[in-house]
């Protein structure tokens, strides 16, 4: 994990992501809001029947509508003091396309947002998931927006793998942020992105989509029959996958059973600093907003 002055253990910080899950699952089911475990933890909910071993972080899929209920239901506020619902506004920006529920009472500070005064605590991605037109052009004209949104709402390059894609992605990016300038602009961009890629209606589609995650998924629509109802065991608790989960794992992943090789078990997040029992109010201005 690159870290600085980092004492804390995978599995520690798995435990707290955990809590947080568990605290996400109570939410939706006493408000009957649906809810999939998605990429990574999905995968690690069939194959270890918890997470991954090395896996530093948590994801979830909520259809759009479900999706926005939640952000109605608990948008924006702190909950009981201790975990906070937060997503991309108008007046503030936490790079990151989709919603987060983070635990104040601990620090996990991202290289990408360490100039950003904001809730740097652990959390879980709460990632929607759309409505796929069913001809090209629509599927296209979504794809562009979804583009457009990503760019205008994380506001930063993609990190560099040395890959051409990768690449190219930064490159557009560079090029579109150069010409829309002012966050007015950038947000006035990419909310209007966002109402024309999510406007497609659920009940009468055939296949959904993650348009707002990896480049992917972007690319990856998967039969919306995948995505019914199961439990399937996650660490101590019971938690709903998509009803084929193991098509969709096969479709993310390949052969999703077999581990990777040694040298690719490894963290994916680059932080600047992670501490498990204090909040990230403690290390203001000491590893993020540091002036200069």
């Amino acid at each position: 994990m690159s870290v600085k002055d980092n004492s804390c253990g995978i599995a520690d910080l798995q435990d707290k992501m955990l809590d947080i899950l568990k605290y996400f699952v109570s939410v939706c089911e006493k408000n009957n809001l649906h809810y999939w475990l998605a990429g990574g933890t999905c995968l690690g909910a069939l194959r270890h029947r918890g997470f991954i071993p090395w896996d530093d972080d948590l994801d979830v899929y909520m259809p759009r509508t479900d999706y926005e209920k939640l952000w109605k239901l608990i948008g924006n506020g702190k909950i009981d003091n201790h975990y906070k619902l937060c997503r991309t506004t108008k007046d503030q920006n936490y790079h990151h396309r989709v919603m987060q529920i983070v635990d104040l009472n601990t620090t996990f500070i991202h290289s990408r947002s360490k100039n950003e005064d904001i809730e740097h605590g652990i959390y879980i991605d709460i990632i929607p998931i759309d409505a796929c037109p069913n001809s090209r052009l629509q599927r296209f004209v979504q794809f562009f927006n979804a583009v457009i949104f990503s760019i205008c709402n994380i506001q930063q390059k993609p990190e560099y793998n040395g890959g051409k894609l990768t690449g190219l992605m930064s490159f557009g990016t560079t090029v579109l942020l150069g010409v829309i300038r002012s966050q007015k602009a950038r947000y006035r961009a990419w909310s209007k992105a966002e109402r024309r890629m999510t406007k497609y209606d659920w009940d009468n589609c055939t296949h959904i989509k993650c348009i707002t995650s990896q480049f992917h998924e972007l690319m990856t629509a998967f039969p919306k029959d995948w995505f019914g109802e199961r439990k399937e065991q996650f660490e101590d608790i019971m938690a709903s996958v998509p009803s084929n989960a193991e098509a969709y794992c096969e479709a993310m992943y390949g052969d999703y059973m077999t581990l990777p090789p040694q040298e690719k078990q490894v963290v994916r997040h680059h932080t600047e600093y992670i501490d498990l029992n204090e909040p990230y109010t403690k290390y203001k201005g000491i590893y993020y907003c540091v002036k200069g």
